[in-house]
């Protein structure tokens, strides 16, 4: 596992041993420079999934051989303004995979934005893939934003 200031393996869970140095060193800059906490989504499928070669799933370490993204909350971060400053800033740090899921909860049961992070090798630094989710519905990452709550 590659030095980090900001995470312990523990929360990276069994995928530790699997997860892509590039991914978790982008992390613990975002970490940095957005000054507030990260905390891994405790779903089972936030790490690493096993779902078969062919499928793109940044999740997927049959697909990459390691895992290429996480599914996050990031602490005080619940409005509009909060997350496009996530989204800003996870694409200038380089994430080629970004997604806004504004019909989630933490891991305290509270509703509250949840990001993915990914670091997939067929998109461009600063021409990330982008996504959204409203009410289990996939769209666009501007619309997932635009749902959240002004302030």
């Amino acid at each position: 596992m590659v030095y980090m200031q900001h995470f312990s393996q523990e929360e990276f869970r069994d995928w530790a041993e699997d997860m892509s140095p590039r991914l978790v060193t982008m992390l613990d800059v975002l970490r940095f420079r957005l000054g507030r906490p990260i905390a891994i989504s405790a779903s089972e499928y936030a790490l690493g999934r096993n779902l078969g070669v062919g499928k793109m799933s940044e999740h997927n370490i049959d697909e990459w051989g390691e895992v290429l993204a996480v599914d996050c909350f990031i602490s005080g971060v619940y409005s509009r303004q909060q997350a496009e400053g996530v989204v800003h800033e996870a694409i200038a740090i380089g994430f080629t995979g970004v997604g806004v899921y504004s019909d989630t909860r933490n891991n305290q049961g509270q509703e509250q934005v949840m990001f993915h992070l990914g670091v997939r090798p067929n998109e461009l630094m600063g021409s990330p893939a982008t996504w959204g989710r409203i009410s289990g519905k996939y769209t666009s990452l501007i619309a997932a934003v635009k749902s959240l709550k002004a302030g």
